[in-house]
């Protein structure tokens, strides 16, 4: 399944996801360091993200139930660890450039690549067994994580 995250300039972030054909598939809602919700195309919200106080930490929900936990690893790189009811998840890449790879197992699960853009313009391709919300919600999380770590520095 390939999507492609938009970044609108906004007083709350919100991000538009469409299909190659460029229909809505979802739309998330929020800000980056606090909560995002992810909804499909027709309102229903299909996923959350949440950061825990005081940490790095960021929870994935599906369908209300808690189904993932987003961290960064190690002292340097951009390489993140989630471990959820799906099974544990590495994310690693170079998320200043835009790319960013999950895999489980070793296997391929998602990619996700900047376009050029006057716009923030994210190409993700996603494994056809994948459940789409959980994974555009983790790829959430691991920018929110970015995000924050960058800010921080300086």
């Amino acid at each position: 399944m390939e999507f492609l995250i938009s970044r609108q300039w906004s007083v709350m972030e919100r991000f538009d996801i469409t299909d190659p054909q460029g229909a809505l598939a979802f739309e998330a809602r929020g800000h980056l360091g606090a909560s995002i919700t992810l909804h499909d195309a027709s309102g229903r919200q299909a996923a959350a993200v949440t950061k825990h106080v005081f940490s790095e930490v960021h929870e994935v929900e599906v369908g209300g139930q808690r189904v993932a936990q987003v961290r960064h690893t190690g002292f340097f790189g951009d390489r993140y660890e989630i471990e959820s009811a799906y099974g544990v998840l590495t994310a690693q890449g170079r998320l200043m450039s835009g790319d960013l790879t999950l895999a489980r197992d070793g296997q391929l699960v998602a990619q996700m690549a900047r376009q050029f853009s006057l716009r923030e313009k994210f190409a993700v391709d996603i494994a056809d067994s994948e459940n789409a919300a959980f994974i555009l919600a983790v790829l959430l999380a691991v920018e929110a994580i970015h995000d924050e770590r960058n800010n921080n520095r300086h």
